[in-house]
């Protein structure tokens, strides 16, 4: 193999390692927000299926981690049942979006 094809060679092989580790990352964001402790927050994709619950503790913070990047509608429900105002939000990767 000649210097020509050998840097060639070097050059594809970076390429594509460069290719793997890109792909390798996450293409995800976070949702996170405050609540009252015993309401029940609930999160779905857009179009995309995805679905979360989260009951409220007592500190009454919550986050919500590795969501895939898109639009979503998040629902706080009371503790009696009764839902909240939906509120849109948008998860872009490596980023919280804060729901208020």
């Amino acid at each position: 193999m000649n210097t020509k094809s050998r840097a060639l060679a070097i050059a594809a092989s970076l390429l594509l390692g460069a290719t793997a580790v890109a792909q390798a990352q996450s293409s995800s964001g976070h949702i996170a927000g405050s609540a009252v402790a015993g309401e029940t927050i609930v999160v779905d994709g857009v179009g995309n299926g995805f679905h979360r619950e989260l009951k409220i503790d007592k500190d009454g913070k919550y986050a919500i981690r590795r969501v895939p990047v898109g639009i979503y509608v998040v629902t706080r429900n009371a503790a009696d049942g009764s839902a909240g105002t939906p509120q849109r939000v948008e998860v872009h990767v490596g980023v919280t979006a804060r729901v208020k």
